[in-house]
């Protein structure tokens, strides 16, 4: 599989494609020579004295140019001298032969992995360690996986090279390799792809290099320098100590190394008498000894952060304890990360661990004015885990004191960690949130009161400053002031996680309410205490509790409470409708979603509505931000179903003002999930709502007829245009496939039956009749039938079908106004009428009138033998009753084959139940059971049907 020049299968596949065809069609060596030069060969010459660099061939690189190449560049060197003529203020000084053009040609995987081989072998010149570092380095990292052949080389460079920069990469790769799974050339990543590189060196005929081979290499000598203790090898040992955590976790051996080498760092640095000191990673502050063991500190528990978690391991948890009273704040930070976790497997076991860490004047407490926003952020997760954990039931104080740190981190300077710890009180910690925990959220924003510090003033004297050290404050009103103090940054991203965190605190008061959680009137007033009753009991409670929270059982309207629940969400909302107004977007999508989930179903929609439809006119919208949208009206819906009707309304919107973003999918999603969950009293208003897409048709070219709109002004350009249109199509199935299911009407069930007389009445007055009877059903009728005649012929297909399932589906006297509306729109005889309105474009000149023709008469035949079936049943029943004789088998059998060729028949077009289904009429059904009965036939298993006969379209 090799070559004379020392070509691979690698190469072959892997080298760039211009460069191979170069190589290969060339006849002299010099050329091949030439070809196969690293990138390198480009670069000007080493000085004199040192020895050329070698070739791929082992021969040094001679520069030779073909005559089209130095053709080439004497054409070049012309134009860029006629260039530099005509635009000399650009180029003052004309010089061709110092100023040469570089042409970039492309460097494939082969060239880059030869230059590994080549200049790790030349290592300890610095002309090497430079190539490698501005050139091949930087350009092997955009490929998503890296050789297993090139290991080798990498290691010689670990061992033999001291340039920094060399080894950073060198370590970068070795992670890359030990973290590969082999599947590169089946999974998608990022960069450029590559193949299967062990594969590829089983198939290789001179052998290759797999994974397998060089893994047991590379982790023995990253274990070896992350062990060594020397303080001169301390940097490449964080390093190979951080490269050797992308092995494999599957590993058990590489697993148990890595414990250890862990856990005996730990065993040195983890003295707790030493304080911490300013600055990170000991920059500032420290002395050399500090520094190092700070150093080891971080990556011992960012190696143990990047270990999987073994919550029965007690050496595991103690380890993460300690880090919290590390000196290095990232070191903290990574300990928290690992306690936050475990703390979700067993509370009781990280509570317990921690200890006197969590007690007043304790690590944790120090962690609240450590400079490390992330860190601050993981022990917000971790006080909500234990303060919440059931385990903890018959230990209130513990939970206490995690509940206690909490709500200290809701004064912390930073947005982030203040909106963490807001999520944490509202029940979003992480993505498996539970409604009961959403509405304990609310409950608790609502209902506790805190004791916080408060704010000196110049005014007051001495004494009472002491008297006011700590005033009760209600936690609500905490919280509101902070968020209306974030919305009112000047920074994009505060404001989108303000918005987003009031977006939250909609869904804990929707789960609140849906629950019928007792006692969350949001007219009482907020419970304020007087400063006598707040001094008694500060002084009663200072010693034990100097954190404490007490929580009311519900807020009453006591003395001095002015502010109530629903003026605090007020004028939170004020503020909130004015981010509307900010330039972002990303942040105008967030706010909108925040007003949907804290609308309450009793308030008005139309400050909403005015604002949504308002925001959609920015053509900036893209279509992701709005289909998110509206898969939040859907789970807005999901949490309130009594909003369905008002969600569609503004669904409607989002089809009428952006047609051309939206997915028809998710904007039928939203339908039928509010529609199923409207409930009977609320299926007619939201199959309304949905038929409001119809009423929207696109205005037709040339033609100014129509409503002037501004929903059809949304629609002029022509993208728009068709975008809307496909809206009207899904609009039309969708009432077609659901009319029935909204109206309670069905050929098998009915909610409003017909009786005789109405059967008894002229066609006409027996339609009026039907619609007073069953409105729902006679407005999707109608509507249907003028989508049929004036629609586009998309939509006119589309609803000609949507008639045809609402003909069999339906019963009498809707299926008799369905099939006489079809006789008319297959002969065409009233189309001249609509065509008198709307210009036509030459899409209705068919034979037919309509053009449906072949679409309507298989069904317009299968009705007609349901009908005809139905005279022929009538005529023998009355024959059978006049003559006063029973029905014989052969009649009966005779009769039910009918009955299933028909359900046949009637199955082609739509889903039918066939063990309710009567294409017979009702009065069908007592013969039917009794053949069935004679012969022990099931309703929902049929009849053999070998004697049926075909029906042919």
């Amino acid at each position: 599989m090799a070559d004379s020049s020392g070509t691979t299968l690698m190469d072959l596949i892997t080298a760039d494609p211009s460069t191979v065809s170069a190589s290969t069609s060339s006849t002299t060596s010099s050329s091949a020579s030439t070809q196969s030069a690293p990138p390198y060969a480009a670069s000007p010459p080493p000085p004199r004295g040192s020895p050329g660099l070698p070739s791929a061939l082992g021969k040094p690189a001679v520069e030779k140019r073909s005559k089209r190449a130095a053709l080439m560049q004497i054409q070049n060197d012309t134009i860029s001298a006629a260039k530099a003529a005509l635009n000399p203020v650009r180029t003052n000084i004309i010089m061709p032969q110092k100023h040469k053009q570089k042409q970039k040609k492309p460097v494939s995987y082969a060239q880059l992995a030869r230059s590994i081989h080549e200049l790790a072998a030349s290592s300890d010149q610095k002309s090497s360690q430079k190539q490698l570092v501005n050139h091949v380095f930087p350009k092997l990292a955009v490929y998503n996986s890296v050789d297993p052949s090139v290991a080798p080389s990498l290691l010689m460079l670990d061992q033999q090279c001291e340039d920094r920069s060399v080894l950073r990469y060198v370590y970068y790769y070795l992670a890359r390799i030990l973290s590969d799974t082999g599947a590169q050339g089946v999974t998608t990543g990022g960069g450029i792809p590559t193949p299967n590189w062990d594969a590829l060196a089983d198939i290789d005929a001179i052998g290759g290099v797999t994974r397998a081979d060089v893994v047991p290499r590379i982790v023995n000598q990253l274990t070896t320098e992350a062990s060594n203790a020397d303080v001169e090898f301390h940097a490449r040992r964080l390093q190979a100590l951080k490269a050797l955590t992308y092995a494999p976790s599957t590993n058990s051996e590489i697993l148990s190394k890595l414990y250890e080498i862990v856990f005996g760092i730990l065993d040195k640095v983890a003295d707790g008498s030493q304080k911490r000191k300013k600055g990170v990673f000991g920059t500032k502050g420290g002395d050399k000894e500090f520094i190092i063991r700070s150093n080891l500190q971080y990556a011992a528990l960012s190696a143990l952060r990047r270990l999987p978690l073994d919550p029965g391991n007690p050496a595991f948890l103690y380890r993460a304890v300690q880090g919290v009273s590390f000196a290095d704040p990232v070191a903290v930070r990574h300990a928290l990360e690992i306690l936050s976790e475990l703390a979700t497997k067993d509370p009781y076991a990280v509570a317990m661990g921690l200890g006197k860490h969590a007690e007043p004047g304790g690590a944790l407490q120090d962690v609240l004015h450590l400079h490390d926003v992330l860190a601050r952020v993981s022990l917000a997760r971790l006080c909500y885990t234990i303060s919440r954990a059931r385990a903890l039931d018959e230990r209130p104080g513990i939970r206490s004191q995690f509940n206690s740190v909490l709500y200290q981190l809701l004064l912390d300077p930073s947005e982030r960690v203040c909106f963490e710890a807001i999520l944490c009180i509202l029940g979003k910690h992480d993505s498996a949130e539970r409604t009961d925990d959403r509405a304990a959220g609310w409950y608790r924003l609502t209902r506790e009161i805190l004791r916080l510090p408060e704010a000196p003033s110049v005014k007051d004297s001495s004494k009472d400053k002491a008297q006011k050290t700590r005033r009760p404050q209600p936690l609500i009103k905490l919280v509101m002031r902070r968020l209306e103090s974030s919305f009112r940054s000047f920074s994009r991203p505060v404001l989108h996680a303000a918005s987003r965190v009031v977006q939250e605190m909609g869904k804990s008061r929707a789960a609140a309410f849906a629950l019928g959680i007792q006692d969350i009137d949001e007219s009482v007033h907020v419970n304020t205490f007087s400063e006598t009753l707040d001094s008694r009991e500060i002084d009663s409670s200072e010693a034990s509790h100097p954190e404490s929270i007490r929580k009311t059982s519900s807020l009453s309207t006591g003395v001095g409470g002015k502010d109530t629940i629903a003026s605090l969400l007020a004028s939170l909302m004020e503020v909130v409708r004015t981010t509307v107004a900010c330039e972002c977007v990303y942040v105008r999508a967030m706010v909108i979603k925040a007003l949907i989930w804290m609308q309450s179903p009793h308030d008005s929609f139309d400050q909403l509505e005015s604002i949504i439809a308002s925001e959609l006119s920015d053509p900036a919208w893209p279509a992701t931000l709005l289909n998110d949208i509206l898969l939040t009206l859907h789970a807005r819906f999901k949490a309130t179903p009594d909003m369905a009707v008002t969600l569609l309304e503004i669904a409607r919107i989002f089809a009428t003002k952006v047609p051309g973003k939206i997915d028809a999918d998710v904007l039928q999603l939203l339908w039928k999930t509010c529609l199923v969950g409207a409930g009977p009293d609320g299926k007619h208003t939201a199959l309304e709502a949905v038929t409001i897409v119809l009423d929207l048709p696109p205005p037709q070219p040339g033609s100014m007829l129509g409503l002037a709109s501004v929903d059809r002004v949304s629609a002029c350009d022509p993208k728009s245009a068709l975008a809307l249109q496909r809206l009207v199509q899904a609009a039309v199935w969708f009432l077609g496939e659901n009319a029935n299911y909204a109206a309670s009407e069905y050929a098998w069930e009915s909610a409003t039956p017909p009786g005789t007389a109405l059967m008894m009445l002229d066609a006409d007055k027996m339609v009026a009749a039907a619609s007073s009877r069953n409105p729902t059903l006679a407005g999707a009728l109608t509507r249907l039938q003028r989508c049929a005649f004036s629609g586009s012929w998309e939509v006119r297909i589309i609803a000609a079908q949507a008639l045809t399932t609402m003909a069999i589906r339906s019963g009498e006297p809707f299926r008799l106004q369905i099939y006489e509306f079809l006789h008319t729109l297959a002969q065409g005889g009233v189309q001249s009428q609509f065509s008198e309105m709307h210009p036509s474009n030459g899409e209705d000149q068919g034979a037919s009138g309509t053009g449906l023709g072949v679409l309507i008469s298989p069904m317009i035949e299968v009705l007609d033998e349901m009908y005809r079936a139905q005279d022929d049943l009538i005529k023998e029943m009355r024959n059978h009753d006049n003559a006063n004789k029973e029905w014989t088998d052969e009649e009966l059998k005779k009769l039910y084959e009918t009955h299933e060729r028909l359900l046949d028949l009637v199955s082609l077009f739509c889903y039918v139940p066939r063990a309710k289904y009567l294409p017979l009429g009702p009065i069908s059904a007592k013969l039917i059971d009794i053949y069935r009965s004679r012969h022990n036939i099931s309703a929902s298993t049929g009849f053999e049907r070998s004697s049926c006969c075909h029906w042919n379209f």
